[in-house]
């Protein structure tokens, strides 16, 4: 299968380290072993924004090919705005010249301006195209309150991205509840939908017991019961509700919360009052050396959803959170993949979203002796569950076995 060519496409590829970058990375250098990859992407505008990265290079046997496009800070909409649209007008022209017949296409959902175009021009080229579903677009947009419902800018682009569906051979989406309501949207049977979620890595991220964490003892966290939420702390998730715990606990300093990341709710986390509360951690994002024993510092890992995300984003951090043997505390609805995952796996426990009563009470349970012996328990359920179904490894196979199956569909 070298002779076929597989072109990626996104915005984000290595050396940016946010997941997107990271897991198209990771995936174009697996399947590398049999086919032909060539990457379409962009200069760092993310994790690694200020770094000039070759124009073209090849990078574990992945030619890489990175457009031309603006580099505006992609935190103020209207500046990461312009960044896509430039980028998607130079990606589509060079997809135009270099895109033939029998080649694969695929393509991730970010940014939301290209894949409705990619689609239609490899199906234009006769090429086979694969689209990756990392967020719904335009429900999450809804969610997060850049876009109500019922307007008419949220229909036409809702019906413009259904239509969009129906030109990809295959749509790949990262849980059950996102196939469901992507077969709601295309019409599309699931045969054309496989589940392939993404992985945590097990050989790098491994649990770490508090006394030899290196991550716990720079941060003096001592024998305390740590509730961790780390990460992208955007506008999709549950921050305050985890914040009015913390201020509910205030008055047991046993219990500590530790806030990781950056993201759009970020300044929730700021300001005198976060100072003055001495149960409250804020840090910046860490580096990704930091990564595995940062996750195992925590006795319990928050993941919030805020109301509404069901089916539309599947949470990435889960997987290594898993194979660091970190208990998860999944704030989230019913028959989401978070929740789904959660219940099979008995790796945590699953709370509504803004129920703050509900998770104070959990956490002050959790922080007993026979509560602490329960967190144990299901970080190793979490650890177990990690490597034998949530490795890349497992994830690879997947695309292998997907490719294949788009093969054998050609006359």
């Amino acid at each position: 299968m070298r002779n076929r060519k597989l072109w990626i496409i996104s915005e984000l590829f290595y050396p940016e380290q946010t997941s997107t970058g990271y897991f198209l990375s990771e995936i174009a250098r697996g399947l590398a072993s049999d086919w032909d990859v060539a990457v379409i992407c962009a200069q760092p505008t993310y994790s690694e924004r200020g770094t000039k990265a070759s124009r073209r290079e090849t990078w574990h046997d992945v030619k890489v090919r990175r457009m031309w496009s603006t580099r505006f800070d992609k935190d103020r909409l209207h500046l990461r705005t312009v960044n896509l649209v430039t980028f998607t007008v130079t990606c589509l022209l060079f997809v135009l010249r270099r895109i033939r017949r029998g080649d694969r296409v695929l393509v991730v959902t970010n940014p939301p301006s290209l894949f409705p175009l990619i689609g239609m021009l490899a199906r234009l080229k006769g090429a086979k195209s694969l689209l990756l579903v990392h967020d719904v677009y335009p429900d999450v947009l809804s969610v997060t309150g850049h876009l109500k419902r019922e307007g008419l800018v949220y229909r036409a682009i809702n019906r413009l991205v259904s239509a969009a569906y129906r030109q990809y051979d295959r749509i790949i989406v990262l849980g059950r509840d996102m196939q469901e309501l992507i077969q709601s949207k295309s019409g599309l049977p699931t045969s054309k939908l496989p589940i392939i979620p993404n992985w945590g890595d097990t050989d790098e991220v491994v649990p770490i017991t508090r006394d030899e964490n290196s991550f716990a003892a720079r941060h003096n966290m001592g024998d305390t019961f740590t509730v961790q939420f780390s990460g992208n702390i955007g506008r999709t998730h549950d921050v305050e509700t985890l914040l009015a715990s913390a201020q509910a606990t205030s008055d047991q300093k046993d219990i500590q919360y530790w806030f990781i990341g950056y993201g759009g709710k970020a300044a929730l986390l700021q300001g005198r009052d976060m100072e003055s509360r001495d149960n409250i951690h804020v840090l910046p994002r860490q580096p990704k050396e930091d990564l595995g024993p940062m996750l195992a510092s925590a006795d319990v890992l928050v993941i919030a959803f805020v109301p509404g995300m069901k089916g539309l984003s599947v949470p990435s951090r889960m997987y290594n959170v898993m194979a660091s043997g970190t208990a998860i505390i999944a704030m989230t609805e019913p028959g989401s993949e978070l929740a789904l995952v959660v219940e099979e796996t008995g790796c945590g426990w699953i709370i509504p979203p803004n129920d703050a009563d509900a998770l104070t009470d959990l956490i002050r349970d959790l922080a007993t002796p026979k509560g602490r012996a329960t967190v144990q328990e299901k970080g190793v359920a979490a650890r177990q569950a990690a490597c034998e179904r949530y490795s890349l490894h497992h994830v690879l196979d997947a695309y292998h076995r997907m490719l294949l199956d788009i093969r054998d569909e050609e006359p």
